[in-house]
């Protein structure tokens, strides 16, 4: 992956990032709380993705992109540990709200989602701008 590539990878998994966060806000007015579940993970998922490009890492799975985030950016120091612990239950809970047939998330399980979704967004966007996110 060239340093060209990386950064036109990194600015199109932001875009898909903040496009999640979106229709998470609209499931979430429609009531819809098992999708929202799983576009909150997604809006994590394409965030750890648009870091990871800037470093030339190209995650294969899901749990790739959860081990390299935590190598690269937790273990660092560069991000608060408790971006990690939101991503692992975020996928944690999309699994169970995507398969999980029996499985009913409630309104302020979604919406908790949703916020720890926006604050690990946003520290990606700080750090992809040069910029420190607060602890």
């Amino acid at each position: 992956m060239t340093g060209q590539n990386a950064a036109e990878n990194a600015r199109a998994e932001m875009a898909r990032a903040q496009e999640a966060l979106r229709a998470c806000e609209v499931l979430l007015r429609e009531s819809l709380f098992n999708d929202a579940i799983s576009d909150a993970y997604y809006a994590c998922f394409h965030a750890v993705r648009a870091l990871l490009f800037t470093l030339g890492q190209e995650p294969r799975s899901h749990r790739g992109a959860l081990h390299l985030f935590n190598l690269h950016f937790v273990r660092t120091g560069r991000l608060d540990a408790r971006h990690l612990a939101a991503l692992a239950r975020a996928q944690y809970d999309r699994v169970s709200a995507d398969y999980g047939a029996s499985r009913r998330f409630s309104r302020e399980e979604a919406e908790e989602e949703l916020a720890a979704a926006r604050e690990l967004v946003t520290a990606a966007q700080l750090l992809l701008a040069g910029t420190s996110p607060p602890d």
